[in-house]
């Protein structure tokens, strides 16, 4: 392949992915919080045949203001991020950490086992691993004689 070629390939990539990152930073969900009080983390859900994935963006947030939550098949995540104080402020350029208070509930793709549930908080990234409720087989259901 040609240099051009290969440097026209390289610009339609990036611009591919500079797209992806806007397309998800304007999800329906985080522009039009139905359910959240504040500002709402981005957050990425993986599945696999064991266990479902959560990853949330928090930079920023102390660990001790993060809750997690799982009922049914939802979970929710709060917090609260906040920047040092600075009083010797005179103008503001520009403003675009969301600060603050958060929540963010998601629906889960398939039921959990709450008692396998573990996450972990490092580099501004929180992670929940939520074992799947694993379905059991064929059951034989008893019936009882009625009046």
């Amino acid at each position: 392949m040609d240099p051009f070629s290969r440097k026209l390939l390289e610009e339609l990539e990036q611009m591919q992915q500079q797209t992806g990152r806007i397309l998800r930073s304007m999800s329906l969900s985080r522009m039009i919080p139905m359910e959240a009080e504040g500002w709402q983390p981005a957050v990425d859900i993986y599945e696999s045949e064991t266990h479902v994935f959560v990853y949330a963006e928090l930079a920023g947030v102390v660990g001790d203001s993060l809750r997690v939550t799982v009922d049914g098949k939802r979970l929710t995540v709060s917090g609260l991020r906040q920047l040092p104080p600075q009083p010797s402020i005179a103008c503001i350029h520009q403003l675009e950490i969301e600060l603050g208070a958060f929540q963010r509930t998601l629906n889960l793709p398939s039921p959990v086992e709450v008692e396998g549930i573990e996450s972990t908080y490092a580099n501004g990234i929180l992670m929940v691993s939520l074992p799947k409720r694993i379905r059991k087989g064929k059951v034989q259901i008893r019936i009882t004689p009625g009046e």
